[in-house]
């Protein structure tokens, strides 16, 4: 027991982050921006399910993944998210929508900071998800030539603009590359489609 009487720590702090999370649920105006939650690795289609189940407008851009040949056999390509890591998810800008967000399962931080958090314009996200309907970001589109070391630029998605390194990737244009990026004082690996780059 605390201070408080019989309500317990764990009680009050599941209180507290509900609070925090129906903040997250004030709807923001059509046009308003999109915050980028930072999940768990494959965690992706889960943590967009729980944001929509509880009343939160969210998105995870799909494409389709790979062919893989075994036995002799073909294995179609499965659907898997354009940005492995990441959420998208629109609400009305508070300290405590963004305390919420954070508390949801498989959720590791929402991008930037809760006070000034990384934000991508509506017709930029709404672009991002349309060109990922197109195929524009499937595995086997190709995207050029690029290799490691290549300096690159984000031209679609929650980095857009933004520039990296690149630090692996194919080198027939197909395919992921894991790109370092200087973001918020620190350098991130991000794993995206090469379709998503541009050479600096």
């Amino acid at each position: 027991m605390d201070a408080l009487g019989d309500v317990r720590y764990d009680d009050r702090f599941r209180d507290i982050a509900e609070d925090n999370l129906r903040a997250a649920t004030l709807r923001a105006r059509s046009d308003s921006r999109w915050f980028v939650l930072r999940v768990a690795y494959g965690r992706e289609t889960s943590v967009e399910k729980s944001l929509v189940a509880i009343g939160i407008e969210a998105m995870v851009p799909v494409r389709k993944g790979p062919e893989y040949r075994r036995r002799g056999r073909i294995i179609p390509p499965s659907l898997l998210p354009v940005m492995t890591g990441y959420v998208l998810v629109r609400c009305l800008h508070s300290h405590e929508a963004m305390l919420g967000l954070k508390a949801v399962e498989h959720v590791v931080d929402v991008l930037g900071t809760c006070e000034r958090p990384h934000m991508i314009p509506n017709d930029e996200a709404v672009g991002f998800m349309e060109r990922a309907l197109a195929g524009d970001f499937d595995w086997g589109k190709p995207a050029g030539f690029f290799k490691a070391g290549m300096k690159v630029r984000f031209q679609s998605g929650p980095f857009a603009r933004m520039k990296g390194i690149i630090i692996s990737c194919r080198e027939d244009g197909k395919g992921d590359a894991v790109i370092e990026v200087d973001m918020f004082g620190s350098r991130l690996p991000v794993l995206a489609p090469l379709a998503f780059l541009e050479k600096v």
